[in-house]
């Protein structure tokens, strides 16, 4: 009876250990989501030549923002928004609340790589800043390597 015990016993604590590889995301590596992602590296960029114009700027590719939630919270309007094309650090997200086609805020948070996404910081906007009624949210983003804007999101202000 005691062999079985132990034998099952070890098996369970096997099986479970074995269990947790399947589920742990950076399996592998060192890295957690807080750290910053390693950058490859890029060729300095060389002085421009006589045919280049030096104000001229490269394209950037296009970053899809969107709105994940929005909530009413006290007194206050609460924002959590990501880039979902992408994973990066060093962007900034642009929120902008408009009422009507005027906006009315605009804020900006840092952004930080997630494992797939780029997730930017949570925005809190005091509901005294806002006009009360039907409003639109847009979430931009911007970084060295990447430019876009959101859908407008409509939210009712109390």
């Amino acid at each position: 009876m005691r062999k079985i015990l132990l034998i099952s016993t070890t098996l369970v604590a096997s099986a479970t250990l074995a269990g947790c590889a399947l589920f742990y995301p950076n399996i592998g590596t060192d890295e957690t989501p807080g750290d910053p992602m390693n950058p490859s590296p890029t060729a300095s960029p060389s002085a421009p030549t006589e045919s280049e114009s030096p104000s001229a700027s490269p394209t950037k590719e296009l970053a899809k923002p969107r709105l994940l939630s929005y909530d009413i919270v006290g007194t206050d309007l609460q924002i959590i928004a990501e880039v979902v094309n992408f994973a990066e650090d060093g962007g900034e997200c642009i929120i902008t609340f408009y009422s009507g086609n005027t906006p009315v805020v605009m804020e900006r948070v840092p952004a930080e790589h997630n494992v797939s996404t780029t997730q930017c910081f949570p925005l809190t906007i005091a509901l005294s800043r806002l006009p009360k009624g039907i409003g639109e949210i847009v979430v931009g983003y911007e970084s060295e390597k990447y430019e876009g804007k959101s859908e407008k999101t409509e939210v009712n202000i109390p």
